[in-house]
């Protein structure tokens, strides 16, 4: 009878729950744990880029970005440069987009469940969450456009003026505007696998991104830097 069924469902109500809860103190311990082997990482990746002889991945591209200002500047391939310089521009200008998109569709949904949240603890909870969603979404979008900026700035100064050097730098500044707008959108993952999974999920996700970094920023076997004099 109905009566039968919804007495053992509340029987059974909270022993699903006692499986599916953590303790508060659980949770401090996996998002603290989750926030501090992130940013160990990077704050390990930094000294190892200002102490070691080994080039990472981005200062592999910074590098390469910077020669290849220089080779454009003696070979005068101005027509070669622009074309490169365009597409680098639509690519990011389009990873720009693509994640203002995805931040206006989360933002809309989560502030659905935000007004509808019943607690203040949950309240809370959810304000934080998107706030740092929308922290790490929006230094994403916000350096893959200063890429952009500094790009089509380069586009103009090439040909005026063949000898200036300042557009070398410029090169290696948009390879270090590339690198943290993707480094941010990969890490904008972890707090949005706070909110579908709660702190379990948020853990794992981090655990998962710094192998991932670890794969991504060491420089490639075979590669070789040529200098350009």
């Amino acid at each position: 009878s109905p009566a039968i069924n919804q007495r053992s469902w509340r029987k059974k109500r909270p022993a699903s729950i006692t499986l599916n809860a953590v303790s508060p103190r659980v949770n401090v311990a996996l998002i603290s744990s989750s926030i501090l082997i992130i940013s160990g990482y990077h704050i390990q990746l930094v000294r190892k880029e200002l102490n070691s002889d080994t080039k990472t991945w981005r200062q592999y591209q910074a590098d390469i970005r910077e020669n290849w200002a220089r080779y454009v500047r003696e070979s005068e391939g101005w027509l070669y440069a622009i074309q490169s310089l365009r597409n680098a521009i639509t690519a990011q200008t389009f990873l720009a987009s693509t994640v203002l998109s995805l931040l206006t569709l989360i933002v809309g949904r989560m502030w659905d469940i935000l007004r509808t949240a019943s607690s203040r603890w949950e309240r809370r909870l959810l304000t934080v969450q998107l706030s740092s969603i929308s922290l790490w979404m929006l230094m994403s979008a916000y350096q893959f456009l200063q890429g952009v900026r500094l790009m089509t700035h380069a586009g103009f100064m090439f040909p005026v003026n063949p000898e200036d050097t300042k557009v070398d730098k410029i090169m290696r500044q948009t390879q270090n505007c590339q690198w943290l707008g993707l480094r941010s959108m990969y890490i904008s993952l972890a707090p949005i696998a706070w909110v579908v999974g709660g702190s379990r999920a948020f853990f794992v996700v981090s655990s998962l991104l710094i192998q991932f970094f670890r794969s991504i920023d060491k420089k490639p076997e075979g590669l070789l830097l040529q200098s350009w004099q």
